[in-house]
């Protein structure tokens, strides 16, 4: 066993030399001594009593363990504290809860003592509790601004503000000034500024970016909304200025907190602004107390080895150095297989195939998933975009998607046109809701100078929109009066749906149809029905909460996620080309039993393997060539000969 464990006490990094020799003392371990040295390790990080504690940790090394036993540490200590445990991501938060209440070892009372949350819903929380903040006050039951509806939001900015340059004074520009906690104070910027927190309010409404920002105000003014003494973090590698604030406020007294994070697992520096700067700042920060989990225990061996290489070459300098093992045995491991297609059919008859010679454990899989006895998918197919065009060749996309459709989990998604009827119906019942009434303008292609001059008159006269003395607004709530009793009468959906469709612009009436007889519309539903608008559209990239058995989804929105096996598709010089090195590695340490990374030639336009493949390592890696007519798979002897191949594929082709 280790010299020593992971723990470095006086808070100062792990010295190169001594992770080599760490590193190389691990690896040498058989499965039983690894196995061991990571049970004792975990066990003694719980266990510390430090104040502070910041983990290093890859992935699958046993975060979900470490949360648990230091919340039992904690608990055993402090019987009345209070803890509070904040991810991003809505599936780590709901698997967590489900640990929390099926575990044993915790009584009844302590259970109730730990809470978990996204970072999100726990600032709506106390923005809710507060009534907002003492510049910005909030009704009670705000709204959020999802992702379908912040266009039309900014664009109302923009005429309050008289702002014409939309491309400079854009919404991307504006959210990045959120996610930094820092505005620009130039004149303009401070009009377009304070005309959206105006015009929020009149909305009764919050945008996720600045939900954050408020949550930190209102802790700020009324510390005793935190109810909470201790405190878990994970994900810290992708917090952005704005979050960390929002955690300083909270933890800022505090008598624990356990940070975890992995600054080779960024992936959000796009889409929220995280700052890998941050963790890399605590990791320096000594009055920080050290510690790292070494061995991943989800990823068979040659998985683990390949990631780890992978990660390992052409590292950032800045990044944390770190050790990540793989604790099982490598002759019981499937190596990684790269899979070459001559077109995007072929691959998606390499996923059929892997489906029909899988069905049995699928099956019992999708049990599992139904019964709650399980909480991960069979199989992750992994794109670099959400719609897979990359496929359209010959139909393949298509029958990609039609091959996973019957093992995907029901999800409460609705079209827009019953969020359309859904809005029409809410104001007729709620009228004086200025966010909704806004909705329903937009359906009604009300234009800006009437928009205009509504809004200004709200605001001036702090009236709801619906009391202005207006043709528009009588004509938006007879129309809003008709679509209620419509919804209300006693008619078949049918007719309901040709009725409606006199009365307000539908696109699809059939999904209508359809989307109606699964959940209908009535007043009792609205806030749940409207909430969950709101909840499809946060994060949307890493916000996934139940599995099926079978799942088709971004490299980025897998975080968080595992399955047995996973196939990443798209592996070529075009549609890998804006995949970022630590969103490859968070995609390939989701398998667990077996990987495969396919190519497909004339995926739109690609013409060979992406160049991850050169920081690769051969000997974790098996090569093959498939071809559909045969549903054959041929090992190559190495990656040259499958370099070779594709390349002999793409002569070919150019000569026809």
């Amino acid at each position: 066993m280790a010299s020593r464990h992971l723990i470095n006490e006086d808070g100062k990094p792990f010295a190169d030399e001594e992770l080599a020799k760490l590193t190389k003392e691990l690896d040498s371990l058989n499965k039983e001594g690894r196995t061991q040295f990571r049970d004792a390790n975990a066990h003694a990080v719980a266990q510390h009593p430090a104040t502070k504690i910041l983990i290093v940790a890859g992935p699958g090394t046993g975060k979900s363990t470490i949360f648990k036993q230091r919340a039992l540490f904690w608990l055993g200590r402090d019987p009345e504290a209070k803890i509070l445990a904040l991810s991003f991501v809505r599936k780590l938060v709901a698997d967590l809860n489900s640990d929390i209440t099926n575990d044993k070892t915790l009584t009844e009372q302590q259970k109730k003592q730990v809470d978990v949350f996204t970072l999100h819903k726990y600032a709506r929380s106390v923005v809710e509790q507060n009534r907002g903040t003492r510049e910005w006050k909030f009704r009670p039951h705000f709204r959020i601004i999802g992702q379908s509806w912040e266009a039309m939001v900014w664009h109302d900015v923009l005429l309050v503000a008289n702002q014409k340059n939309s491309e400079l004074y854009c919404w991307d520009a504006f959210e990045r000034q959120l996610h930094n906690d820092e505005f620009d104070q130039s004149s303009e910027w401070k009009e377009v500024k304070d005309s959206y927190f105006t015009l929020c309010q009149l909305y009764n409404a919050a945008g996720f970016s600045d939900l954050i920002l408020r949550g930190k105000d209102a802790l700020a003014e009324n510390p005793a909304l935190n109810q909470h003494q201790l405190f878990i973090v994970d994900e810290y590698q992708d917090f952005n200025n704005a979050e960390k604030h929002l955690l300083d406020q909270i933890t800022h007294v505090t008598m624990g907190s356990l940070i975890v994070g992995d600054d080779d697992q960024v992936l959000y520096e796009t889409l929220k602004s995280g700052k890998p700067s941050l963790i890399r700042a605590l990791y320096k920060d000594t009055d920080i107390v050290n510690a790292m989990l070494a061995f991943c225990g989800r990823c068979d061996f040659h998985i683990t080895a390949a990631a780890s290489h992978f990660i390992k070459k052409a590292a950032d300098p800045d990044s944390i150095k770190k050790i990540y093992l793989p604790i099982g045995d490598a002759d019981k491991s499937l190596k990684v297989r790269i899979v070459g297609c001559a077109q995007p059919s072929a691959a998606v008859d390499y996923i059929r195939k892997f489906i029909e010679d899988h069905n049995d454990s699928i099956e019992k899989r999708r049990g599992e998933l139904a019964s709650g006895e399980a909480k991960d998918a069979y199989l992750l197919i992994l794109s670099p975009t959400r719609a897979a065009d990359f496929y359209k060749l010959h139909g393949a996309r298509e029958q990609l998607f039609d091959l996973i459709k019957p093992y995907r989990q029901e999800h409460r998604e609705f079209s827009d046109d019953y969020y359309k009827v859904l809005n029409f119906f809410s104001l007729a019942n709620y009228p004086s809701n200025n966010f909704t009434f806004r909705k329903v303008l937009d359906y009604e292609q009300v234009g800006d100078a009437d928009v205009l001059d509504l809004l200004e008159t709200s605001i001036a006269k702090d009236t709801p929109l619906s009391t202005i003395d207006s043709d528009i607004v009588r004509k938006a709530l007879a129309k809003a009066s008709a679509v209620k009793n419509i919804i209300e009468s006693k008619t078949t959906i049918e007719e309901k749906v040709a009725s409606l469709a006199k009365q307000i612009s539908l696109v699809d009436p059939k999904a209508l149809c359809r989307d109606l007889t699964k959940d209908g519309i009535s007043k009792e539903q609205i806030d749940s029905i409207e909430h969950q608008e709101e909840e499809a559209a946060e994060l949307e990239e890493i916000q996934v909460q139940q599995m099926g058995a079978v799942e088709l989804m971004t490299i980025v929105g897998s975080k968080g996620l595992s399955a047995d096996h996973v196939m990443i598709i798209g592996f070529d010089n075009v549609n890998m080309a804006k995949v970022t090195r630590n969103a490859f590695f968070v995609a390939m340490t989701r398998a667990r039993k077996s990987l495969h990374v396919i190519t497909a030639l004339k995926s739109g336009g690609a013409t060979s393997v992406h160049d991850f493949l050169t920081n690769l390592p051969d000997q974790n890696l098996e090569f093959s060539k498939y071809t559909k007519g045969n549903r054959t798979q041929n090992v190559l002897a190495g990656r040259e000969r499958l370099i070779s191949f594709l390349q002999y594929l793409n002569t070919q082709t150019q000569r026809h």
